[in-house]
């Protein structure tokens, strides 16, 4: 028996069919529903809060301060390194005879010599109006130039995803704040490094061993009350006598040297810095490890990784910077790296005597004894001249040191460098967010 199959019509087939049955107003309402519920949405939902801009302001000082007040004695042990040159080093002293890993012992050294721990913040006056403005102009400046380069290429590429160009505007946005940062801060920078270089002295250094008892107690005197000069030795006391000082001897142009290195090498640290500390702090935020803690940590790591590949231009810079006030580094007394401006080289001459003549007995024969032990060893270069500039630095640091020579002090630097960063950025975030939920009415450390 034959039976009639009738096909069944698809599911939904007859909605075109009741569709068009309703009324024209109708289906028009319908097709607008989905963009009217989008748009209702959008109206309903919490409008972004723009907060002001001079929370990023108070927040950098903060950090910039913060910062500094925890690394200014490591600051000072890292410039003295990077300016011991030769047989004149900074830390040719006690310090130098320390290993650089030792570096409370270093600190300690150097307490002792220079009378107290005060010693070890000489020049914070200037390095904390350094740090400040820095950190003001720097983080003020990147989150401007971070929301101008995402408009700029949103509006290239409409409808592309921000977040993968995102490593390469914070690189970018980094720099720009670091070099506009150090431009506006550079004679504080130059002001820290002129006298973190030098402490007033109690004694002559131990290798001068051919001075006697009288020569020692003079030049001691000379250096804590004699003029400012380089070949006086005597560091200055204040910022106003350091700009005195060196406006006489260099001019205007004397604020900016070493500029050239400090220029070069805020770029790739500055932009390394950011870029990994906001690649670091997103894979923490998936982790759920978000806030001012993560941002520490991010900081932390972010400030080693950038301060080691830049450190040999930090070393350049460090060295024009003081030659521009002591003179030559390798020049006796007044050199750029000597300590406290006492010639180390070695003379064969008898030494002053209050009795005259060549010197008294214990003094002729401290001078014999120099003199057997010194025999066999070849004579020391003479004076130095001034370098002739960035590059002249790089080539004789690199003949007469060796390439060792551009990583003295990398040691307190990168603990400094890792402790600094770190807490700029924690202190940065931890304020900012602080600020933010006072503007919201609320109050939450985070």
């Amino acid at each position: 028996m034959a039976t009639s199959t009738t096909k069944r019509p698809p599911r939904g087939a007859s909605a075109p069919k009741a569709r068009a049955r309703l009324p024209r107003r109708l289906r028009l309402l319908l097709a607008l529903l989905p963009l009217l519920a989008a748009m209702t949405a959008e109206c309903l939902a919490a409008p972004p809060v723009l907060y002001p801009k001079w929370h990023d302001l108070v927040a950098g000082a903060a950090a910039g301060l913060g910062a500094r007040a925890i690394t200014a004695p490591l600051d000072l042990l890292k410039i003295r390194r990077q300016l011991s040159a030769g047989e004149g080093g900074a830390s040719k002293g006690a310090a130098k005879a320390i290993p650089e890993w030792n570096i409370p012992g270093q600190l300690l050294a150097i307490a002792r010599r220079e009378g107290g721990a005060a010693a070890l913040f000489r020049g914070n006056v200037a390095a904390s109006y350094l740090w400040m403005g820095y950190n003001v102009a720097q983080f003020g400046l990147y989150g401007r130039s971070s929301d101008l380069l995402v408009r700029l290429y949103l509006a290239r590429h409409p409808g592309a995803d921000p977040a993968s160009i995102a490593p390469a505007v914070s690189f970018a946005s980094g720099a720009f704040a670091g070099l506009c940062a150090t431009l506006v801060t550079y004679p504080f920078d130059l002001c820290r490094t002129v006298f973190a270089a030098r402490g007033i002295d109690t004694a002559v250094p131990a290798s001068n061993v051919t001075w006697s008892d009288r020569t020692t107690e003079r030049l001691a005197a000379s250096r804590r009350d004699g003029p400012v000069n380089a070949s006086n030795g005597r560091p200055p006391r204040t910022m106003l006598e350091f700009a005195r000082e060196l406006h006489r001897q260099r001019g205007a142009a004397g604020f900016l040297a070493g500029a050239g290195p400090g220029l070069l090498q805020i770029v790739p640290y500055m932009g390394l810095n950011f870029m990994l500390h906001d690649v670091l702090v997103a894979r923490l935020t998936k982790a759920g490890n978000g806030g001012s803690g993560a941002s520490g940590l991010a900081g932390m790591a972010a400030g080693v990784v950038s301060k080691l590949l830049v450190f040999p231009m930090d070393t350049v810079k460090k060295r024009l910077q003081a030659e521009a006030f002591w003179g030559p580094a390798d020049a006796g007394a007044g050199g750029g790296g000597g300590s406290g401006g006492a010639s180390t080289r070695y003379d064969s001459r008898p030494p002053p005597s209050t009795a005259g003549g060549a010197g008294a007995p214990g003094e002729r024969r401290v001078v014999g004894a120099v003199n057997r032990r010194l025999a066999g060893k070849p004579p020391p270069p003479p004076a130095g001249a001034p370098y002739g500039g960035m590059v002249d630095c790089f080539a004789r640091i690199a003949r007469n040191e060796g390439a060792a020579a551009f990583y003295k002090g990398i040691f307190p630097s990168l603990v400094k460098s890792s402790v600094s960063t770190g807490a700029s950025f924690w202190l940065f975030t931890l304020t900012r967010n602080l600020l933010r939920t006072m503007h919201d009415g609320k109050f939450k450390i985070a």
